[in-house]
Formats: C-alpha cells, sequence, structure tokens
C-alpha cells in the first residue's frame, strides 16, 4: 500500500538529525514517530499546561473559586498572622 502523499519535512540542524536516529534506534520508532510523539509533548515556554483541577487565567493557573472573593486586607492580614507565627516558633 502506497502513501497518499509524499510530505517531508526538511531539518539542516545536525543536533535534531542525530538526536531523532538516536532515539529512533533506542526505542525502535521511526523517525517521523519520534519526532510526532516529541511534538505532540511540547508546550512553548510561557504557556502552562493545564494540570489536574487547575484552570487558566490569563498566563496563570490558578484554583477555580469555591467561595466568597478575598479581598486584599483579608490576604494580606492573612500573610501577616502567618508571619508572626514563624517568627514567634
Amino acid at each position: 500500500m502506497g502513501r497518499a502523499e509524499n510530505i517531508q519535512l526538511n531539518v539542516r540542524s545536525a543536533f535534531a538529525r542525530d538526536r531523532v536516529h538516536a532515539l529512533a534506534k533506542l526505542t525502535g520508532m521511526t523517525a517521523s514517530e519520534v519526532i510526532e510523539d516529541a511534538l505532540r509533548g511540547y508546550v512553548p515556554p510561557g504557556v502552562p499546561a493545564n494540570t489536574g483541577k487547575l484552570v487558566r487565567r490569563g498566563a496563570l493557573l490558578v484554583r477555580p473559586s469555591s467561595g466568597k472573593p478575598v479581598s486584599l486586607e483579608s490576604a494580606n492580614e492573612a500573610l501577616d498572622r502567618s508571619r508572626e507565627h514563624d517568627i514567634d516558633h
């Protein structure tokens, strides 16, 4: 059975070529399979991957809110209490 399309990707990096061939030999995969697998798992720097229950808010991943909003004042008070507790012990 022949290929319906003859798709090629030319990479002019000696490192990439050598690394792909080494991984293909090590894993028993073809060079194309190694590259496809690597690209499926790639996440560009600065773009966090979705993890568990975290949700994206702009460039950050945060836990979704489960109650009323927390004010800046109450957050600062909680931080101050935590810092004072650390000093006492």
